[in-house]
């Protein structure tokens, strides 16, 4: 039987973004020598904590 190698009570997601905004990603995680998932899920953890609201509109 697998394990999930995160454990319990965490969940893999995937998401597709444009090209331009995975390739700066990768860069600035590159630079604090991170994976490219780790880096998400602080700067995305930081956002969640910090209550900020998105504000979605279309272009």
């Amino acid at each position: 039987m697998a394990t999930n190698p995160a454990g319990k009570g965490t969940k893999t997601i995937g998401i597709n973004m444009k090209l331009e905004m995975a390739e700066e990603l990768e860069r600035r995680a590159a630079s604090m020598q991170l994976s490219t998932g780790a880096y998400c899920k602080i700067i995305l953890g930081e956002w969640i904590k910090s209550g900020s609201k998105l504000k979605l509109q279309e272009s």
